[in-house]
């Protein structure tokens, strides 16, 4: 269900989420900068918004989700007693798409949460990542608990979580918690190519392999290879797979649309 539309932005009022579609690619900015990026009712509505519009439109293959100013997002404002109305994070996770977390700064709470939901996280090796909230006697309440141990094993988890300790960079990398840490003058250079190396992929096959290791995750082997032989089946009658192998033979690049 469609989240309530966020309020039109006032005439000179700077809109919360910036989105642009690019030759298969849809780019969510949150442009919150002066704010740290906190979300607010508007920012999480417009964000689920954004996401309903991109799984409506067939032609978006990748989604890469970036922020303005030094920091990607500080978490909520107001204490986010607004959440109730807008499952922000969750919509995102939900995504079919392939979605790329472009981390330039600090991603903190609930900041850490919405990274945590997207496919793959390049990050400055600058940035530092924490989810603090036992400190402020919160718990995370958008899969934070549940996504970090998947990512980074379960002792590694509770020592994030219990401690609220930041990691940026490397270390984040060599722990799994980003895909890849990059220095800062080389983030939108890494991003831009690993986005681009996504969409020249065969979208019907982006969307069914990264389905096959969610959906996989909580089954079991035996349900999970079958889930994965369903998929490779469906795969063969699309015209993007007879594409793939016509390329293949005529020793030249493919060019899927998605069918």
């Amino acid at each position: 269900m469609r989240a309530a539309s966020a309020r039109t932005p006032r005439p000179g009022r700077r809109a919360p989420l910036a989105v642009r579609r690019d030759d298969g690619v849809a780019w969510l900015r949150l442009d919150r900068p002066a704010a740290g990026n906190r979300v607010t009712l508007d920012l999480a509505q417009a964000l689920c918004n954004a996401v309903e519009d991109i799984e409506a439109d067939d032609s978006v293959g990748v989604v890469a989700l970036t922020a303005a100013g030094p920091s990607f997002c500080l978490g909520v404002e107001d204490g986010g007693a607004w959440e109730e109305r807008a499952d922000w994070v969750a919509a995102v996770g939900r995504l079919t798409r392939p979605v790329v977390a472009v981390i330039q700064g600090d991603a903190l709470a609930e900041g850490l949460e919405l990274a945590l939901a997207c496919d793959l996280r390049v990050a400055s090796t600058r940035a530092r990542l924490a989810l603090p909230q036992l400190g402020e006697g919160r718990l995370p309440r958008h899969g934070g608990t549940q996504r970090l141990p998947r990512l980074v094993g379960r002792s590694r988890a509770l020592d994030l979580l219990l401690t609220g300790r930041h990691v940026a960079g490397r270390a984040a990398e060599a722990m799994g918690l980003v895909s890849r840490s990059v220095p800062p003058a080389g983030l939108a250079r890494a991003a831009d190519a690993l986005v681009r190396a996504l969409r020249d992929k065969a979208p019907i096959a982006l969307r069914y392999a990264k389905e096959a290791v969610v959906q996989g995750g909580d089954l079991t082997l035996d349900q999970g290879i079958r889930l994965e032989e369903d998929l490779y089946v469906l795969l063969q009658t699309t015209e993007d797979r007879r594409a793939g192998v016509e390329a293949f033979l005529a020793k030249r690049r493919p060019v899927f649309r998605g069918k």
